[in-house]
């Protein structure tokens, strides 16, 4: 096998298990804030991960797409760029998905908002970062078959 496909599946699955590993981290705060809402320490530790997941996130997606794996696909693969810039815009929604959130946890208020709601906006968004991990995948291994 070629050694820059090797490198490029590595990094990418190197890449993919940060964003799977702080999801599950995330999953364990959020449980955390939802069997304690009232508990200052849970919701700045929650707090503290989303924007560190934020960056972790938005790094990845910079690696895979922008200059990343997936441009380096589509540039051997050309008929693939459509799907590398629907996968992007898909991208960009995510981040605007976990900013929402993130302003969400952020700005808490007990008198006014239920925790369960913002836990399950981060569910959906858990799923959708998942899909979209999928796809990254499934792109760069039809371009290097």
């Amino acid at each position: 096998m070629n050694d820059n496909v090797t490198e490029l599946r590595m990094s990418l699955d190197h890449s993919q298990s940060g964003i799977a590993e702080g999801l599950q981290e995330l999953n364990l705060d959020f449980k955390n804030w939802l069997e304690h809402p009232h508990q200052r320490a849970s919701w700045g530790k929650l707090t503290e991960h989303l924007v560190s997941f934020r960056w972790i996130l938005d790094q990845h997606f910079t690696r895979v797409a922008g200059e990343g794996y997936l441009e380096n696909v589509a540039c051997q693969h050309p008929g693939m760029y459509s799907e590398l810039r629907e996968i992007e815009c898909w991208q960009c929604r995510l981040i605007d998905h976990l900013d929402a959130i993130i302003h969400d946890v952020q700005t808490y208020d007990p008198q006014r908002d239920e925790v369960a709601d913002i836990g399950d906006d981060f569910e959906r968004l858990h799923r959708e970062i998942l899909e979209e991990e999928s796809q990254e995948r499934s792109l760069v291994e039809r371009g290097l078959a």
